[in-house]
């Protein structure tokens, strides 16, 4: 009797998954059918740079050290994030969730002072990214062009 009710409970939550699927599925159909069903060439594929005649492969190395700051970013706003909702809420005065939210702040920042820590070590001044982009430059300068075709 108990898992009937609990089944009967569950019904809107099937309802809904099914509603999402059958979304999807209709979503995908829709866009595979209405978008244009050309021939690729070269040029379509090409890489495009602004009008301007590309220079060496789209995909350059990246500096990952950016990531460190993309890492602490999402630190301190999920840490604010929680502050704000806690400062807010009338359980803030409670001795148990002070010292909780203490060690939580606590523990993020020995977070961010580990990543903060590792910062000065990282390449953040993109030398890599421009290296390869004047290596490309020369490569493109060196090699002759196709007859017609302006730059």
């Amino acid at each position: 009797m108990q898992t009937d009710r609990l089944f009967l409970q569950f019904i809107p939550v099937l309802v809904w998954a099914i509603l999402v699927i059958v979304l999807i599925v209709i979503m995908l159909l829709a866009s595979w059918v209405l978008r244009p069903h050309i021939l690729q060439n070269s040029e379509k594929t090409s890489t495009y740079e602004c009008g301007e005649e590309p220079i060496g492969p789209a995909r350059m190395s990246f500096p990952y050290s950016y990531i460190i700051y993309t890492i602490l970013f999402v630190i301190i706003d999920v840490m604010g994030a929680f502050l704000w909702l806690l400062s807010v809420s009338p359980i803030r005065l409670n001795p148990i969730i002070a010292w909780q939210t203490f060690i939580f702040v606590i523990i993020i920042m020995g977070g961010i002072g580990y990543a903060m820590k590792y910062l000065p070590q990282t390449s953040l001044d993109g030398q890599e990214t421009l290296e390869a982009y004047r290596a490309a430059k020369a490569r493109h300068l060196e090699k002759p062009h196709a007859p017609g075709r302006e730059h």
